[in-house]
């Protein structure tokens, strides 16, 4: 079948499957609103090809040229396009389901709303392309570039981006929901209301970075670097952020309740106003930190340092406090009233309302033999 018979064929509605196209040429034709099965058009020339609204299931487009041509509304499922050339192509609303895209090139492409599902993207570029409201769904981008792009809106849910490169790149209201980032290289760039929700973020690198109210609850930041950061208003409740170092941070504001910080360093950084209820901060140093309005209430401070920092009604009711080490506590809050009567209240109640997983003050149960370990006496 020629390229010209294939183009009539669809705009008659016929159906098509099991034919080879391989190295054809589709130059500007128009092959829009078509339905195809199991058709081969790898190594295949379809610069300009209007594609817009068509329906590819299990076809092969393996090193097929694309640059320019309109993919809107279409959907690939099955598919493979392992090296194809989609540079400057528009894919506003197109849909990848359970697609083979490694080394693909859609560098400059409008790909705006765009959907990849269960696919597998590594070693492919979309440098400065448009992502808006694109979504990544556990899809394996490994390697892949999203180099001077500008990404709002776009969501990467349980995506793995080790070794994915960010550079130049900006962040806006994105979403890595239970994404892999582990051992990235953030240093110095942009994020404003992100989610990191639940996010493995273990090593990665912010120093100098802008974290305007994200939010990083549940994730893993073990051993993160957050060096100078300006992270105000950002959420950090369960986070793990042990041995994190944070010195330097302006994190006012910041909510940090449940969050473990064993053995991490925020020395010198600003946390005026900053929540750390049943935080685990043992071993943690917060020398020279800022303090003021923070409110350490049922907080572990075993062992942590807190030489140097300015309190300023800062509230420690009913946290732990063995081997603190204290320089002048001046402005150290050691009880709060309003607690006191709250619990004396709530022990009163004959039922008290427990979500699943927590007990009955909302924290979580614990679930491993380390979470055992550590509520041991």
């Amino acid at each position: 079948m020629t390229p010209e018979t294939l183009a009539l064929k669809l705009r008659g509605g016929e159906f098509i499957e099991r034919q080879d196209f391989q190295g054809m040429r589709f130059d500007g034709l128009d092959l829009s609103g078509g339905a195809l099965r199991d058709c081969d058009f790898s190594n295949a020339s379809m610069r300009g090809a209007k594609l817009a609204e068509s329906a590819f299931d299990a076809c092969r487009f393996d090193g097929a040229v694309l640059d320019g041509a309109d993919l809107q509304r279409a959907g690939f499922h099955r598919c493979s396009l392992a090296r194809a050339s989609l540079r400057g192509a528009t894919m506003s609303r197109a849909a990848f389901s359970d697609c083979e895209l490694h080394e693909a090139d859609a560098a400059e492409a409008r790909a705006d709303l765009a959907a990849f599902h269960q696919s597998r993207l590594d070693g492919a570029s979309f440098a400065g392309a448009d992502l808006t409201k694109a979504v990544f769904g556990e899809s394996s981008l490994a390697g892949t570039r999203f180099d001077a792009v500008t990404l709002d809106t776009t969501v990467y849910y349980r995506a793995a981006l080790r070794d994915a490169r960010f550079t130049g790149a900006s962040f806006h209201n994105v979403i890595f929901s239970e994404a892999d980032l582990a051992g990235q290289d953030f240093s110095g760039q942009q994020f404003r209301l992100c989610q990191f929700i639940d996010a493995d973020l273990g090593g990665c690198n912010f120093d100098r970075a802008t974290l305007v109210q994200c939010n990083f609850k549940g994730a893993k930041l073990a051993r993160a670097v957050l060096t100078a950061v300006h992270a105000p208003q950002c959420l950090f409740p369960e986070a793990d952020l042990r041995q994190a170092d944070a010195r330097g941070g302006h994190f006012d504001q910041s909510l940090w309740v449940g969050a473990r910080l064993d053995d991490a360093d925020l020395s010198d950084a600003r946390l005026e106003q900053c929540v750390f209820h049943r935080a685990r901060c043992r071993r943690t140093s917060f020398a020279r930190s800022r303090l003021v309005y923070a409110d350490f209430a049922y907080a572990d401070l075993g062992e942590a340092d807190l030489r140097g920092a300015f309190f300023e009604r800062t509230q420690m009711h009913r946290a732990l406090q063995s081997g603190t080490r204290w320089g002048e506590r001046g402005g150290v809050l050691d009880s709060d009233p309003a607690l006191f009567e709250a619990e004396r209240f709530s022990a009163a109640r004959q039922d008290r309302p427990q979500r699943a997983g927590r007990d009955g003050f909302g924290r979580p149960l614990p679930s491993t033999s380390d979470d055992l370990e550590d509520l041991a006496p």
